[in-house]
């Protein structure tokens, strides 16, 4: 935890950081900046280092089940609600051989299949010519009875000529317009004249249904599935009354900046039955998304965190959700799970030297007096870049920090400015 303590910047249950010893580490390191929000951040960071070194000098490996599920947060949540969409999915989606041939007949959705001859905007006509005459070629041959596994031996589109010249299902909009306009007026079993694209001359062919039913069916349940997911959500913003405060986007912008404050006093930004959204929680999630996003956060508009915020507290509320509903992590994707837990800290533990540092100790007071003394050097050592950045895993920090109620001390050292 961070002190008042005049001579203790941070203080864990074992491990102490002093004024002094963080004041030599910033000013020897390469262009560290002595400010506030940098000192604030680096004492936080000692404070993982630490409480990670405390524990495996205890003997703890940190891989038993609740850490390793609040360790990994993000894909532990993100399996269950897996597992709760495929549960409600079995309940919802329904595609029987009616549904499909009705799907079918409806023309909406269309398995297709191309050949496509490549063309270019500098082609020489010649060459135009040439590719042209080819693809008439290949069209008349089909017409006459020819094999189509011969004719997509040669196809220039190397995803659809690996799947035999199928596209998969397609609405319309998800290609040219000319293509479009073909593809969606073919019979079932027709083939097109070659249609001219920005990418070449398509022969497009519309499949009978009895040729690809199986593939058809898949695509069909696969798209009524989204579907089902899309409203499932929709749904879940009233059932579990999903609100973000006014004053939202703003307490996100502010997290977003100083993200290492929130956990000093989380202020709420949403609710939902069930649930607050805190700052706390924001920052959290920052952490599981791409960094972009949490770097757009500071020059988004209202209207657009407003937007994120709600998907996020629509996430917990479903996190929620699949834990009522009884959504466990099967035995295999726990051991899935403390596998990557154990790479990521051995990473940690390696890079730091603390198995080197602890070996040969027997007591858990020499081994932690040797895990403070080797965090103590990574710091110096990152400080002047000789040695790589790392973190220890973020949410395994989180917990870390949980255990000995973390807060932000309020008198810094003398020397921020």
């Amino acid at each position: 935890m961070f002190t008042g303590d005049a001579g203790a910047v941070a203080r864990t249950a074992a491990m102490e950081l002093r004024r002094d010893t963080l004041a030599g580490i910033m000013v020897g390191g390469k262009d560290v900046p002595l400010e506030r929000g940098m000192v604030e951040r680096w004492a936080f960071r000692w404070v993982e280092f630490a409480l990670l070194a405390e524990r495996l000098a205890e003997g703890d490996s940190l891989l038993d089940s609740a850490t390793v599920v609040a360790a990994m947060w993000p894909d532990a949540n993100q399996w269950l609600v897996n597992d709760l969409h495929e549960h409600l999915a079995k309940e919802r989606v329904k595609v029987d051989s009616a549904t499909v041939d009705s799907a079918y007949a409806a023309g909406d959705h269309r398995l297709i299949e191309h050949i496509l001859i490549r063309t270019a905007p500098d082609m020489s006509p010649p060459a135009r010519t040439t590719a042209e005459r080819r693809a008439e070629a290949i069209r008349a041959r089909l017409a006459a009875g020819g094999a189509w596994e011969v004719a997509n031996e040669q196809n220039d589109d190397p995803v659809a000529k690996q799947q035999g010249g199928s596209l998969g299902v397609i609405e319309r909009g998800q290609r040219p317009a000319a293509f479009d306009d073909v593809a969606f007026a073919l019979a079932p079993g027709e083939l097109s004249q070659p249609v001219a694209t920005q990418y070449g001359l398509h022969i497009i062919r519309r499949p009978p249904l009895e040729e690809v039913r199986e593939a058809y069916t898949e695509a069909v349940t696969e798209l009524l599935t989204a579907r089902m997911r899309a409203d499932y959500l929709q749904e879940l913003d009233t059932l579990r009354d999903v609100q973000v405060r006014a004053n939202g986007p703003s307490l996100m912008r502010e997290a977003a900046q100083v993200p290492l404050r929130t956990y000093q006093a989380p202020r709420v930004i949403g609710t939902y039955r069930g649930g607050e959204f805190t700052t706390a929680d924001f920052v959290r999630w920052l952490q599981a998304l791409r960094a972009d996003v949490a770097q757009s956060v500071p020059g988004a508009s209202d209207d657009q965190l407003d937007e994120l915020a709600h998907s996020l507290i629509r996430n917990e509320a479903l996190i929620l959700e699949a834990r009522e509903a009884g959504m466990v992590l099967s035995a295999d994707d726990m051991q899935d799970l403390r596998e990557r837990l154990r790479e990521e800290i051995d990473r940690v533990r390696s890079t730091v030297g603390l198995d080197s540092a602890m070996a040969g100790l027997s007591t858990p007071e020499e081994r932690r007096a040797a895990g403070e003394a080797a965090v103590r050097h990574y710091f110096h050592q990152i400080a002047g870049r000789l040695a790589p950045v790392i973190v220890v895993p973020p949410f395994l920090a989180e917990m870390l920090r949980s255990r000995i109620k973390a807060q932000l001390r309020n008198q810094l050292p003398r020397f921020v400015k």
